[in-house]
């Protein structure tokens, strides 16, 4: 009789997507897998066909989990757009559960492995990619209606310019660059000084 599962799907998903997160995944292992997952190889491929397949299964769960949760909370639930936005950005700088240093984006690290060369994994972090940017535009639309942004600015170039900034906070942050919270806050208070002006 078979052993019955140690860890459910969702559990396995959970923690292979901290170590491909925490470590990259081109530097992660079957081995470090087996470790991590407490499963030998052979179950890890029945579960999943192959590594690039898990790591775009965990791409999608940290999408929805962390790339949602942030959106939902910093984002949909702001009642300032502008306050939303810089909230969102700084969000960026917490440590993850303790850790000493913030980890950056699952997506942004994966994009730049060279597992991202892999088709399901590039699709994976491009919706990611897709998911933030609509967000962003969503947000500079509620700014322009609420009199917080000029009308006459293209939502779609301030939304990629915002996307393109995130990703430069992520992968600094990741690093340990200092002085982000200060530019992060110039950056917005240049943009809700735009109803200023007006």
């Amino acid at each position: 009789m078979a052993r019955p599962a140690k860890f459910t799907e969702r559990e396995v998903l959970d923690r292979a997507t901290d170590l491909f997160w925490r470590d990259g995944c081109d530097a992660v292992s079957i081995r470090d897998l087996e470790v991590a997952l407490e499963l030998r190889a052979p179950s890890i491929y029945r579960r999943f066909s192959n590594k690039d397949q898990l790591i775009a299964r965990c791409v999608d769960r940290y999408v929805e989990g962390v790339v949602g949760g942030r959106i939902r909370r910093f984002l949909d639930d702001a009642d300032d757009p502008i306050d939303g936005l810089r909230s969102f950005f700084t969000s960026a700088l917490e440590p993850f559960r303790g850790e000493d240093t913030p980890r950056g984006c699952l997506l942004t690290v994966t994009a730049g492995q060279a597992a991202f060369d892999a088709p399901e994994i590039r699709a994976a972090v491009v919706a990611g990619f897709a998911l933030i940017e609509a967000a962003l535009r969503t947000q500079v639309e509620r700014a322009q209606a609420a009199g917080c942004m000029r009308d006459d600015i293209a939502v779609d170039a301030i939304a990629s310019s915002l996307l393109v900034s995130f990703q430069g906070v992520l992968v600094l942050a990741r690093s340990g660059s200092p002085g982000l919270s200060a530019s992060i806050d110039a950056t917005f208070a240049a943009l809700a000084q735009c109803r200023r002006r007006r």
